[in-house]
């Protein structure tokens, strides 16, 4: 029988797969001190990369969140201080290796700049809780996702325009 599976058709899930195999495969190390000239890459496939990646400092910050916040009953600005500084030390080291690929010996300086930016969209960030639980008495959930969404699109422009731009 020559029956084709859904696995053998090329679909949006097969190529979110390669994407994420990509990524890994050609991440090399972390630090390279030779120079070696980058080949430009389409921003689709980047931005892809980013979301799936970012995925796990999303995971983190809102695992962290929801601990510290429901779980354990601590004060909402505290759970997103701790969550936020987490969920960006996750960020820098997935965005840096396998999402922009930079290779660089600078990557304490990197940090501190993708702090640096993370500051203003944490910012952006915890005035959409104040707004949502404070002055709204939303969910926090809620306003966590909504300040997410927000701090997640200000990030990756950062991220590519300011921080891991590879020169080519």
């Amino acid at each position: 029988m020559n029956k084709k599976t859904d696995f053998d058709e090329e679909g949006p899930l097969t190529k979110v797969i390669d994407d994420i195999s990509e990524g890994i495969n050609d991440a090399g190390t972390v630090f390279n001190s030779e120079e070696t000239p980058t080949i430009p890459e389409s921003t689709g496939k980047e931005a892809v990369r980013y979301l799936v990646w970012g995925l796990l400092s999303v995971v983190v910050n809102f695992g962290t969140f929801f601990l510290l916040y429901h779980a354990m009953h601590l004060n909402y600005q505290f759970a997103n201080i701790v969550a936020w500084f987490l969920g960006v030390q996750v960020g820098f080291w997935v965005d840096r290796v396998i999402v922009f690929h930079h290779k660089s010996n600078t990557a304490f300086r990197e940090m501190l700049a993708f702090y640096g930016t993370r500051i203003l969209t944490f910012l952006i960030e915890t005035a959409t809780l104040w707004v949502g639980i404070s002055l709204l008495s939303a969910n926090g959930t809620g306003s966590k996702v909504v300040g997410q969404i927000l701090a997640i699109v200000g990030n990756y422009v950062l991220s590519k325009f300011f921080i891991f731009k590879n020169k080519h």
